[in-house]
């Protein structure tokens, strides 16, 4: 199905600020790979284990290593992983280190509880090969349950502002790019440093795959489409906001972007733009979250797909066509971002 189109008939401040393109196609491989996981979902999102308080030090796959030259290094106490396109010969080398003007940092779902996957480091690693001139950034930022956002937000908020500072010293562009749980962090960080100061330095654009947008879970089609999602269970959605929320109120507007003021993103030019599927049970809260943006006049494109489940472009390694397609359209967004 082809973007939505504005309607020209409308005052500018009516029109819709958000593009969203919807598709409701689903392939047969598609089809048959969410009955094929859906007996086994509880084994495929229960973290593989608690991590101790602080930044987890991440081990880099090996295939993350054949495509980029991946460096790491600590921001405060918080790891990072740097990915750079390793195609260069050590001529150019130099001159591309210079040009790369765009900078991505990305914060892997998990549920606040697991760090990056190799899907996550296989999309990332893509991202920085695909996307001229670019560094894409792992970042390994603090657990749930023993570092919960009591915990981990502050730490986050001054890492939050010392990248864009570096960035700013370095000329690069900033986006911040997430999933899920990653989605909700970059979401929560960006709307609390404008609020605070609505002249603090801010990220280009947001790119927000399945975000979590509200810990309450109270959003009644939740029931409707758990039925459908081939992964995530109400239990399991309302453990990990319990565990990450901690002694916060699910409403804070810093756990809970959904809740929060989102003009000052408008008011700074910030995009946010976002992927979502319509067999995902986190999905009816994050298609609220576009709206709210769209409303409040902030830019961004969105891509809405039908009987798609959660974090669906990470299917892309797989070769699976939507998760081909999706991955696809957020690297033509990103470049043009």
């Amino acid at each position: 199905m082809a973007p939505l189109t504005q309607d020209s008939s409308l005052e500018p401040a009516q029109r819709p600020t958000i593009k969203v393109t919807k598709r409701t196609d689903r392939s047969l491989y598609m089809l048959v790979l969410q009955h094929l996981v859906k007996p086994f979902n509880a084994r495929l999102i229960k973290p593989s284990k608690e991590f101790p308080a602080g930044s987890p030090r991440l081990e880099v796959p090996k295939k993350a290593r054949k495509h980029c030259a991946v460096e790491e290094r600590q921001v405060g106490y918080i790891f990072i992983y740097d990915l750079c396109a390793s195609h260069a010969t050590p001529q150019t080398q130099e001159v591309q280190e210079k040009r790369r003007k765009k900078r991505i940092y990305y914060f892997a779902g998990g549920g606040w509880q697991m760090p990056a996957s190799p899907q996550h480091w296989t999309l990332c690693a893509e991202m920085a090969e695909r996307i001229p001139d670019s560094t894409v950034s792992i970042v390994s930022y603090p657990l749930a349950p023993n570092s919960p956002a009591p915990v981990a937000i502050p730490h986050l908020m001054r890492l939050y502002h010392t990248l864009l500072k570096a960035a700013e010293d370095a000329d690069e562009t900033v986006i911040f790019a997430g999933d899920s749980a990653g989605g909700n962090i970059i979401l929560c960080l960006t709307i609390a440093a404008l609020l605070e100061d609505p002249d603090a330095r801010c990220p280009a654009a947001l790119l927000a795959i399945s975000p979590s947008t509200d810990l309450r879970r109270h959003n009644p089609d939740i029931k409707v489409i758990e039925k459908h999602d081939p992964i995530l269970r109400i239990p399991f959605i309302n453990s990990t906001a319990a565990k990450w929320r901690d002694t916060w109120d699910p409403c804070d507007p810093r756990i809970s972007p959904l809740y929060a003021d989102v003009t000052p993103l408008a008011r700074r030019g910030v995009q946010v733009h976002g992927v979502v599927g319509r067999y995902d049970i986190l999905g009816p809260d994050a298609v609220l979250m576009r709206e709210k943006c769209n409303q409040a006049g902030v830019r961004g494109e969105w891509l809405d797909w039908e009987k798609q489940m959660h974090c669906f472009p990470l299917t892309w390694a797989y070769k699976l066509p939507e998760g081909v397609a999706a991955k696809e359209w957020i690297l033509d967004v990103l470049r043009r971002t």
